[in-house]
């Protein structure tokens, strides 16, 4: 009997352990530890209003059905809009984008501050052949080298509540920056002259398509 209960505690032990760590998501328990959902950045609410009138002011065209704009959907572009501004936090957290489901990725958060950005988001690696589910968590710079094309430096990164270790992290930079070198380059219609992060915005400055068009969302596209 002693060794039936010790064999319990344990097993208790691990499941909420791994409930607590937050790379797989266990019933009840991961609720209670806070690691079912995206991590709270503390960005501005979604401003709807302030994204329609970005929209109106620039002429900007969308040609596939809303729910098609998510984080899992390839994107095409074309025509081009001179943009000089500083969008606000909310402005940005009303992009289509951050506001419907795709497989594999969902609650995504961002927030600007002088010179760098957090963003968080829960994931679902399962499909990609990775047993792992829960919250994911950056911090990051970002510097501009070139009109179609800009260098990521992640400086923290975490899953669940584990710290990614450093060599897995520059993993995941090299991964990001490779993918960014080959899709910004087809973007047509975008041209950045300047781009820098402010406390609850991000200035830029250059020209960005008119027309956005979606496919429909699938587990390993983006946009």
């Amino acid at each position: 009997m002693r060794k039936l209960v010790v064999l319990l505690v344990l097993v208790a032990a691990l499941v909420c352990a791994v409930a607590y760590s937050g790379v797989l998501q266990v019933p009840v328990l991961s609720g209670l530890m806070g690691t079912d959902h995206a991590r709270d950045l503390g960005e501005a609410d979604a401003d709807p209003a302030a994204y329609a009138a970005l929209v109106k002011d620039l002429g900007l065209g969308f040609t596939s059905p809303g729910e098609h704009y998510t984080f899992s959907s390839v994107h095409t572009f074309a025509g081009s809009v001179a943009l000089d501004a500083t969008l606000s936090e909310g402005t940005v957290m009303a992009i289509r984008e951050f506001n419907a489901p795709a497989p594999g990725i969902d609650d995504v958060h961002v927030r600007f501050h002088n010179g760098s950005l957090e963003t968080s988001a829960m994931v679902d690696l399962a499909p990609y052949g990775y047993p792992l589910s829960g919250p994911v968590y950056a911090r990051a710079t970002v510097t501009v080298t070139g009109p179609r094309s800009i260098s990521v430096s992640v400086s923290d990164l975490a899953f669940g509540n584990v710290p990614v270790p450093g060599d897995v992290a520059a993993q995941a930079e090299t991964a990001i920056n490779a993918y960014l070198a080959t899709r910004l380059v087809g973007i047509d219609g975008l041209a950045i002259d300047s781009l820098a992060f402010t406390e609850g915005g991000v200035a830029f400055s250059g020209t960005v398509p008119q027309s956005y068009g979606a496919g429909v969302p699938k587990v390993g596209d983006l946009p």
